[in-house]
């Protein structure tokens, strides 16, 4: 039966994990603090070793940033910190693993982010509609201004740009007039949903920017719409619960009111929230024709049809979707069939009951969920040939579920201040709550509540149902009346029965993705074993090939701290006889990476599109610099003459790296063999900056990274600023059997409101809590 249930469901085949970083807005020179939890794996958890996690630039998905962290024990912790050279804008963390499924190359997480730039920016430019439509023509008119940030005009630069989407109709380029301008036309009657998107490159010396934006289109409907029965299909005679989805032509879901007519007569009337969501009730009559017409400005614009109406079939309805210890819902049939009602997750069978229904009779039923776990399950109907009739997503247990309480011991706190966090975790389940949770403290304004993550709403809702809308509420899982609209609209199914080709459905291979190579003399394979050896960490650890000089090597061997690179070398005298060719599959998951949609489009033409930036409180105010990667993964730091090759510098205080003066103009270079301060007071050595070169048989890989302390802070020491955005990250705080647990912390020299997230996961399933605090100068 569940082979059957299988074979027709959606649920991804993909590993779940998810990232808590610190927060989603940050600076081009911050430090990135993170927390990953494995929440279900499709291999065995001792198989996860490498968490790889790239910054990818939204406005041209360019990877331009890659890093490998630990994984041990389905947990991964880790920091970076981003170039000073980072244009402002819209970003996103892809996160993956070493486990993937063949065939299938989506990321595991996505974690979007805003970088706002420190930078000074020689290029501001802003799109606007010109003209909607020129008679002569025939053409709309985008006018394209090119301004430096203090409002100069930019002449002569390089526009590329294209029209269209999965496939590109035009492509054009040219350059600003003298005062920056430049104009695109666009044929009016050409332009619809599926190649409205115009992709801009701007080019001026070493300064790029990019831009993307949709064209408005002036003909067709100005409204997509889409319906979801809640069984599915809407059947003749039956009563049916029909979901709607109403956005506007640039996807922003819409608060609006739309009149459902029966041929010409008006039925019902039917309203949307602010996700776009709404739902009305029908029993069709498949001799008339059903349509929804959208009043804007109390007048009817464009009708849209619902979808077509079965002869014949089986519906499902339930009250409430959100169950506690029943769930509750009245199936009817438009002949007599007997149906297997089936409880699941496509993955495990929890209830199986056989009923015979009746031509126009209604059967409820009552489903007890004792043996069902706790979140989102499915009921499915399938007829006596095991094909699928009607489903439903339910939520199951939802008494169960977890609230955090997190308190501190007062609501406002001065500079360099101590303060006291404590965590309860509140459930009804008789479940231990013992757990382990990240935690972070954070200016408030470092949070955009758009792109804001929690690991209770991915773990129960979103690792299912994707592109959920934000909830203006807050966490989706603990709004019921959310939950309910959710779940009927994004959790629908409907089931096609084409033909089944042999082996469609098989299982698919499961690969452990690891670093292998193979050793060449000339162009030819080798004939005979060889010894390789690995430097990472300051050790030294020896593989060897097969016969045909094939060799894989091991995660343990590519371990490092703070620095990233690990040698493989040939250990042979002779070895400049022989070349080495590494595959690491990170390279390969950049390509993929790459290829993925994510686009973030301008939706407002009329307002002209700036450069995100803002004064970092440390007061440092950098000229902008691109930064550009090699043909490795090495991203070079601004070329500013305060910090070395590999990004190491001493602050004016004499602290290595001192992360509260990253990118100070006052910072100097460190000298091999110098002693200086650390973050933590302490004393180091500088063992110096090696670039290394790569020779014909020597690799040079990308190591995996271990995760570091939080830094500490010299709190007596008054001639040195605190300034960090983030003041207090906990990678992994145990809570004890009844979820509870008390830490201290201290305040910085910022000011204003903060806000401490906590979240992770427990015996009992995964918890989040939020709580603020403001800070003020004594």
């Amino acid at each position: 039966m569940i082979k059957v249930i299988r074979q027709y469901g959606k649920r991804n085949a993909t590993s779940s994990i998810f990232v808590h970083f610190d927060k989603n807005v940050y600076s081009n020179n911050d430090q990135v603090w993170f927390t990953g939890y494995l929440l279900e794996g499709i291999a065995p958890i001792g198989d996860y070793h490498t968490l790889h996690l790239t910054l990818v630039n939204n406005a041209d998905s360019s990877v331009v940033l890659q890093k490998k962290f630990l994984i041990h024990e389905g947990f991964a912790f880790g920091d970076l910190v981003l170039p000073d050279s980072l244009p402002g804008g819209s970003y996103r963390f892809v996160v993956n693993t070493n486990i993937r499924v063949a065939g299938f190359n989506v990321s595991d997480f996505i974690q979007p982010i805003t970088i706002k730039s420190t930078t000074k920016s020689l290029l501001q430019p802003s799109i606007s509609l010109f003209k909607s439509h020129n008679d002569k023509t025939q053409n709309g008119t985008m006018l394209l201004k090119v301004l430096t940030s203090d409002n100069r005009f930019v002449e002569n630069a390089e526009v590329k740009y294209t029209i269209g989407r999965d496939s590109i109709w035009k492509k054009a380029s040219s350059k600003t007039s003298v005062i920056g301008e430049l104009m695109i036309d666009f044929p009016v009657n050409k332009i619809n949903a599926k190649n409205n998107l115009l992709s801009i490159a701007i080019k001026k010396d070493d300064q790029v920017k990019y831009l993307k934006h949709e064209l408005p289109i002036i003909n067709g409907k100005k409204f997509q719409i889409n319906f979801y029965p809640e069984s599915g299909y809407l059947v003749n005679g039956l009563f049916s619960k029909v979901g709607i989805e109403i956005k506007d032509l640039i996807r922003t879901p819409l608060l609006t009111t739309a009149v459902l007519y029966e041929n010409e007569k008006a039925i019902d009337t039917v309203s949307t929230n602010s996700t776009g969501l709404g739902f009305f009730s029908i029993i069709p009559n498949i001799k008339f024709k059903y349509s929804l017409k959208i009043l804007t400005d109390d007048i009817e614009v464009d009708h849209y049809d619902l979808p077509p109406i079965l002869s014949a079939g089986v519906a499902m309805h339930a009250n409430n979707v959100i169950a506690e210890k029943d769930f509750r819902l009245k199936l009817q049939s438009s002949f007599d069939t007997p149906v297997h009602v089936v409880v699941h997750n496509y993955n495990d069978l929890y209830l199986h009951s056989e009923i015979a229904l009746k031509d126009g009779v209604t059967q409820n039923v009552r489903l007890d969920l004792d043996s069902v776990p706790m979140g989102l399950n499915a009921i499915t109907l399938l007829d006596s040939d095991f094909k699928p009739l009607a489903e439903r997503i339910f939520f199951s247990h939802y008494d169960q579920t977890n609230q955090l309480q997190i308190s501190t011991d007062k609501d406002v706190y001065g500079t360099r201040d101590s303060v006291r966090l404590d965590i309860h975790t509140i459930t009804r389940s008789k479940n231990s709550l013992q757990g382990l949770v990240s935690i972070s403290c954070t200016q408030a304004n470092r949070f955009s509540e758009l792109d804001n993550k929690n690991i209770v709403d991915y773990a129960l809702l979103e690792r299912e149902l994707i592109h959920l809308p934000a909830n203006p509420m807050g966490i989706k899982v603990t709004d019921r009346e959310y939950l309910n609209n959710i779940l009927l609209v994004k959790g629908w199914r409907r089931y096609h029965w084409p033909l089944l080709r042999d082996g469609l459905f098989a299982q698919k291979k499961i690969i452990n993705e690891e670093v292998s190579g193979q050793i060449r003399k000339g162009k030819k394979n080798v004939m005979l074993p060889m010894e390789l050896f690995t430097i990472a960490k300051s050790s030294v650890h020896t593989i060897s090939s097969d016969s045909t000089g094939k060799f894989k090597i091991p995660y343990s061997n590519l371990i490092t701290d703070d620095k990233d690179d690990v040698w493989v070398n040939l250990n042979r005298k002779n070895a400049s006889d022989y070349t080495l060719e590494i595959h690491d599959p990170a390279e390969e998951l950049k390509k993929n990476i790459k290829a993925q949609h994510y686009e973030e489009v301008v939706a407002n033409l009329s307002k002209p599109v700036i450069n995100q930036a803002f004064t970092d409180p440390r007061g440092i105010n950098l000229k902008e610099v691109v930064i550009k990667s090699d043909k490795g993964e090495k991203i070079d730091f601004a070329n500013n003459g305060y910090m070395n090759n590999c990004g190491d510098y001493v602050c004016p205080n004499n602290i290595l790296n001192c992360v509260n003066h990253f990118g100070n103009s006052e910072n100097k270079s460190p000298k091999e063999g110098g002693q200086y301060r650390n973050q933590n007071g302490g004393v180091t050595i500088y063992h110096g900056c090696v670039e290394h070169k790569k020779d014909a048989n020597i690799s040079i890989l990308r190591g995996i990274k271990l995760g570091k302390e939080f830094y500490k802070f010299e709190l007596d020491n008054k001639d040195e600023p605190i300034n960090m955005s983030t003041i207090f990250w906990n990678y992994q705080q145990v809570l004890d059997s009844e979820g509870k647990a008390v830490l201290n912390f201290t305040t910085g020299d910022l000011t204003g409101r903060f806000k401490i997230v906590v979240q992770g996961v427990t015996a009992n399933g995964p918890i989040y809590g939020e709580h603020y605090i403001t800070i003020k100068r004594p």
